[in-house]
């Protein structure tokens, strides 16, 4: 593979090669095939770590011993034990390791009937002053789409200390689905070759993920946190149902606690506790004195069904129409995303982060939070290009060039979709003295840099929006060019929206220390073969001013 180094990863010591001794076994040619999937970390807290692996090739009740040390060489161990797995939860392993130091580094591994896994690296969160944190920010991972040749910048970037993946860490499609040509085109076609359904669907394609080098290498270097979206269980899901979720396909509720079921298996996560459910899945990770990370479940537990603007596009004739249409439909007050559950623990949790005077409160949100509108495209740029784009792309331009003159916004299923439940978010917000809310997203498979205000106009923050690891933008049928325009207008016609760009695959590099947060927006060259260069597309700082955050 041919790598160009840059600046940024000269700076942070990353390898130009891909480094996979953590991911392969100590041949260094392939996983071994008792853990063809790799072994992973993750979800963890200032004492205790899920450490995970999948034992293949096996059946019955397995045997698996696990070991952790305070070394790569095993000769300060601290904790071992055995775990026992079988097909009720497809051979996976999901031990949470407790009783550990705050803030440490500690190595882990897993054995079998003699054979070892992979070495896996973790860390416990600090307690205390806490002088620096560096997250990996990641979403939108299609195996059909592309390589993770992002994942591999991450896992070689040594100053990484957790990666957030904001959802869509696998997507439901067929090979005849969303992805499909390509994955047909790169030889990467989606496994079982058909949608995901059932439980044993959903255990095959995320089984498929975790085979790709770049995520195992990424995994055994790094602990994830993970929260989901919309493609863990079929495209934009609601209380009731999905909008890839056809009548002809079973029973809604029985496929998303399949999904679910599989996600909690395969991902190195804690169960369920306290007497939640499995959809009930929120956190708060304490950084010390420096940073609280609240995450969030928007798709689960009380989502209102989307709004398909196309149902009320012919009613709607002005801009005083499509304000009605705002305010009386999509505003409506009974529109929800988040439970009262996931509500009072954001409540308690942000009190506790204020009063615990820690610097920063970063909320980890699976779809963009800043209100925005389609841009007015009567712009001499698309009468221009029209008659060179694809019918596809003719239609889209249409499509938007209609919502822009109405003034309409363009994504119902992000939080522009709910603005009752936006309102309730702030006002939970405000209610614990939080007005400086640093909000990191996904789901849309561009990179944002947004500014947040309430109702009223008052701050809440600032808002970083991850593009996609593999997954591009629909709005490409556009061209290059075109996308690169719309974008420049939807900042220009957006006052939360001060930059976007969704041309590019990445993830978002962040790190934070007590006087100002940065963030590096990096990005690959190429998603369709290993050979690829990295770039930083924008880099941003952020410091805390009047009571809220602020870009200089």
């Amino acid at each position: 593979m041919i790598r160009k180094l840059t600046r940024r990863e000269a700076l942070i010591g990353v390898s130009s090669t891909l480094l996979l001794p953590a991911a392969c076994s100590d041949n260094g040619d392939a996983p071994d095939a008792a853990y063809l999937h790799g072994v992973a970390s993750g979800d963890p807290d200032s004492t205790s770590v899920v450490i995970w692996t999948r034992v293949s090739n096996t059946d019955g009740q397995t045997a698996v011993g696990w070991r952790v040390a305070a070394d790569e060489n095993f000769q300060n161990n601290v904790v071992r034990g055995e775990y026992r797995t079988d097909a009720s939860r497809d051979y996976t392993v999901n031990v949470v390791v407790d009783n550990l130091n705050p803030g440490q580094e500690y190595f882990y591994q897993f054995e079998v009937e003699g054979i070892r896994s992979p070495v896996g690296r973790t860390k416990t969160l600090p307690v205390g002053h806490v002088d620096r944190l560096v997250m990996a920010i990641a979403t939108c991972s299609n195996y059909a789409f592309g390589y993770f040749n992002a994942y591999e910048v991450i896992a070689n970037d040594p100053s990484i200390d957790l990666v957030l993946h904001l959802g869509d860490y696998i997507y439901e499609h067929g090979p005849d689905g969303y992805g499909g040509e390509t994955g047909q085109r790169i030889g990467r076609n989606h496994e079982p070759p058909r949608e995901t359904l059932t439980l044993a669907d959903y255990r095959q394609r995320h089984a498929q993920y975790k085979t790709d080098l770049n995520s195992m290498a990424m995994h055994a270097r790094h602990p994830l946190i993970v929260i989901w979206d919309d493609h863990e269980s079929a495209n934009n899901p609601w209380m009731g149902g999905a909008s890839n979720h056809q009548d002809d396909e079973g029973d809604w509720e029985t496929r998303r606690a399949e999904s679910l079921q599989a996600f909690y298996e395969w991902l190195p996560i804690r169960d369920p506790h306290n007497g939640g459910t499995r959809e009930e899945y929120w956190r708060h990770y304490q950084f010390g004195d420096l940073a609280s990370l609240i995450t969030l479940e928007s798709r689960h537990t009380a989502r209102s069904k989307q709004i398909d603007i196309d149902d009320y596009l012919d009613d709607i004739k002005s801009g005083a129409d499509a304000q009605e249409f705002i305010n009386t439909i999509v505003g409506a007050p009974d529109r929800d995303l988040l439970s009262s559950k996931m509500k009072q623990f954001l409540a308690d949790e942000l009190a506790e982060s204020v009063h615990a005077n820690r610097r920063w409160r970063i909320i980890g949100s699976a779809s963009v939070m800043a209100r925005r509108t389609a841009p007015n495209l009567n712009d001499p740029f698309f009468a221009a290009q029209e008659n060179d784009l694809t019918d596809d792309g003719k239609q889209t331009l249409e499509g938007l060039t209609q919502l822009g003159n109405l003034g309409l916004p363009a994504d119902l299923d992000s939080w522009n979709g709910y603005p009752a439940a936006l309102d309730s978010f702030y006002q939970i917000s405000k209610d614990a003295g939080a007005h400086d809310l640093l909000v990191l997203s996904g789901d849309s498979h561009s990179s944002w840099q947004n500014v947040l205000y309430d109702a009223a106009g008052e701050s809440m923050g600032v808002e970083l929006g991850s593009t996609g690891i593999s997954s591009p933008r629909s709005l490409l049928k556009l061209g290059q060019e075109g996308l690169k325009r719309f974008d420049e207008l939807n900042a220009a016609n957006n006052r939360e929206v001060v930059w976007t760009e969704g041309r590019y695959r990445g993830f978002i590099r962040l790190e934070i220390n007590h006087d100002r947060a940065r963030a590096d927006f990096v990005t690959v060259s190429n998603v369709e073969s290993r050979n690829y260069s990295t770039q930083i597309v924008r880099s941003v700082d952020i410091e805390s001013r009047d009571g809220t955050l602020q870009y200089v």
